[in-house]
């Protein structure tokens, strides 16, 4: 081989790497400015004080096949130090029956659930019946991200004089799916969408007289809520849950030399909320 081949070899291999280079630098360019043109969101409840948002709760039992209406309203007490003070007033209408309950909700703008007063056992992580609350994360994020947030609680309280005992625990996990303006009766936002699945598990001990009725639910909820990038609030959602109810009579049949009554109870349902109006002073 001559001298003269030698250097152009040697010139044509110098110019193939400074090629590759190039397209490594500039593809490195591009994922990063793709990963850069990403849209940042940053989400809290940025709830006012006199504020009103109602909404319209449709949930469909498959087995025993029920249907259950909801109207529920969620006032805004107070805002301050950080918190938020709601009043939630539920008006159920199912095939049978109306009822009505009330509850209050302390929380951060970034929907921790910090207190819960009510005379009902009120869960707000895991029945979708109510308006959902979720948390956000405390820095920004953008579609595709994943985050997860873990509750866990204990309380007893008095529901028709006896008493009810429980411990719940789960995971939530979530992911910014996509950016949509959302129609609702209450009007039109700019949302971005929330995909969420929490898997739980809540014990119960219901309590009378001498006697106690324990019950073990293990569920998993999935859904997707569409959230005002705005103002921080539900526009809608909807929720699909499946969960198994194990419930233990053993107590209540002791003294008839009866050991080890249970009862399996599963059970699927759908859930829809939709904002029908907002009020403010």
């Amino acid at each position: 081989m001559t001298s003269w081949s030698i250097y152009m070899n040697f010139k044509l291999s110098i110019t193939l790497i400074a090629l590759i280079t190039l397209f490594l630098l500039t593809a490195g360019c591009l994922v990063t400015s793709q990963q850069n043109d990403l849209e940042k969101y940053e989400l809290k409840y940025n709830f006012k004080q006199g504020e009103q948002y109602s909404y319209e709760v449709l949930t469909a039992i498959e087995k025993p096949s029920t249907k259950v209406s909801e109207t529920t309203d969620i006032y805004v007490v107070s805002e301050e130090n950080n918190h938020i003070n709601l009043k939630v007033l539920t008006k159920t209408v199912t095939n049978t029956k109306s009822e009505e309950q009330i509850y209050h909700m302390n929380m951060t703008p970034s929907g921790e659930i910090i207190k819960i007063k009510s005379n009902d056992l009120i869960i707000p992580e895991i029945q979708l019946e109510l308006v959902s609350i979720l948390e956000y994360p405390k820095k920004e994020f953008a579609e595709g991200d994943v985050w997860s947030s873990y509750f866990s609680k204990n309380d007893s309280l008095f529901i028709d004089n006896n008493l009810v005992e429980y411990t719940v625990s789960g995971n939530t996990t979530y992911k910014c799916s996509e950016r949509s303006e959302i129609s609702v009766k209450a009007g039109k936002f700019d949302c971005v969408a929330i995909e969420t699945t929490t898997d739980y598990i809540l014990d119960a001990k219901y309590k009378s007289e001498n006697e106690s009725i324990f019950l073990k639910t293990n569920g998993v909820v999935q859904g997707e809520n569409w959230i005002d990038l705005d103002r921080g609030f539900l526009a809608k959602s909807e929720y699909n849950v499946n969960k198994n109810t194990m419930t233990d009579f053993s107590e209540l049949y002791k003294d008839l030399g009866i050991e080890n009554i249970h009862r399996s109870t599963p059970q699927k349902s759908y859930t829809a909320s939709e904002l029908i109006d907002i009020k403010r002073k």
